[in-house]
């Protein structure tokens, strides 16, 4: 094997590196171009920031305004105590479902409490539907 202790320098002129490919200036200068903007954008941020800190310190006092009269605005109204009327609907729906009453006394139908009425149909089961010729189901 040979040994070669010095090897001449390459000389190739027609090879080099593409200078068509990349812009450094322009990137540099949008780099640059860049950073300002940033730090102009940073210090109107900072100057708007003290701006309304200062105006909020400062308490104007509030004219005293008369309230309206007292009446009903028109529907649709916005709910009060929102957490008390779903309580009282509950309590409604719980007073229907634990007692007995009519509903609707010309059609002789009523209302049984549920405890009752699924023991009901625990004992007896469900009512079965009239079949139609067809197999379909009669409603």
């Amino acid at each position: 094997m040979p040994e070669h202790s010095h090897v001449p320098p390459r000389n190739n002129p027609e090879v080099a590196h593409e200078r068509s490919d990349v812009n450094v200036r322009l990137i540099l200068v949008f780099g640059g171009a860049l950073l300002v903007v940033a730090i102009v954008v940073h210090l109107v941020l900072y100057w708007l920031l003290q701006y309304y800190n200062e105006g909020s310190q400062v308490r104007r006092p509030v004219a005293s305004v008369p309230s309206p009269p007292e009446s009903i605005s028109p529907a649709p109204r916005l709910q009060v105590a929102p957490q008390a009327d779903m309580a009282r609907m509950r309590a409604a729906e719980e007073r229907e479902l634990q007692s007995y009453g009519w509903v609707d006394r010309d059609k002789q139908v009523i209302r049984i409490p549920i405890d009752r009425a699924m023991q009901l149909i625990a004992e007896r089961g469900l009512p079965a539907r009239k079949k139609v010729d067809g197999g379909r189901d009669l409603e």
